[in-house]
This record gives structure tokens, C-alpha cells and sequence, in this order.
């Protein structure tokens, strides 16, 4: 009984969980979260630009539904990419200062910086190609 109790309780956290898609800001460019929920759910939320952290920068909130079929790839591609910190980090030449990065996390877990490229790995390909298209949602605002 006990074990049934704590698979119930495991697989309730599991789906309590959501995926987060992070661009780090940089000095020039505000960052982002988009909190993404199985459901379609979605929350950005834009984060200041480094150098205007003593600046009053509000930051902007946007709520929408993406579509089902997104997010259910994006969830997909997620479960087969875990652990994300082990998938094979992709290098590029970015600068100090006006670089970014673009990351997908699940609970604790989080990919390597997908703004460089899949390197033809095709999990990290997907979790590119999700991300653009939930981003690209937002951006049509």
C-alpha cells in the first residue's frame, strides 16, 4: 500500500511540473521566461536588460493558450530529451556582453544552450524547433 501511495505521489509531481523555455538577457537585450503547462497554458514573462537593472524596467506579463499540439510536442520532445543536462552541449562564439543563451527546463533539469546550434543531434533538434514556435506565439503580440 505504501508503494502504490508513493507512486501516486511521484506521478502527481510529475505532471504538477512544467516546462520553462529561458532566454538570458544580455546588456543590449531583455531575456525572457515562457512558462509552457501540458495543457497549452503559457506565461511570459519578460525579465530587464543587465545594464537596466538600476533602471526601472517593468517587467511584461502575456497569458495565452498556445496550441495542444505544440505544447504536446514540446512535452514529448522534453521526455525523450531527459536528462536534459546530459544532452551534448553545442559551442559557438558569443560575446561577453552581448550574448544570450536559450535553455528548457523541466523541475531541476536543464538542456545545454540551444542558441548554438543541435550539432545534428535530433533531440536537441526538436527542443529547437518547439521552442521557436512557442516563442514565435509570443512574438506575434
Amino acid at each position: 500500500m505504501k508503494t502504490i501511495f508513493a507512486a501516486v505521489l511521484m506521478s502527481a509531481a510529475c505532471h504538477a511540473q512544467t516546462v520553462t523555455i529561458v532566454k538570458s538577457g544580455s546588456t543590449n537585450t531583455a531575456g525572457f521566461q515562457i512558462v509552457v503547462e501540458e495543457s497549452g497554458q503559457a506565461e511570459y514573462s519578460s525579465q530587464p536588460r543587465r545594464r537596466a537593472i538600476d533602471r526601472a524596467e517593468a517587467p511584461k506579463t502575456i497569458r495565452k493558450t498556445i496550441p495542444k499540439s505544440l505544447a504536446k510536442a514540446l512535452y514529448e520532445d522534453v521526455k525523450k530529451a531527459r536528462p536534459l543536462s546530459s544532452l551534448p552541449p553545442q559551442h559557438c562564439m558569443k560575446s561577453a556582453s552581448f550574448g544570450t543563451r536559450l535553455t528548457v527546463q523541466f523541475g531541476d533539469d536543464t538542456s545545454p544552450d540551444l542558441s548554438c546550434g543541435d550539432g545534428g543531434d535530433a533531440k536537441i533538434e526538436a527542443l529547437i524547433r518547439d521552442t521557436d514556435a512557442i516563442v514565435k506565439n509570443f512574438s506575434a503580440q
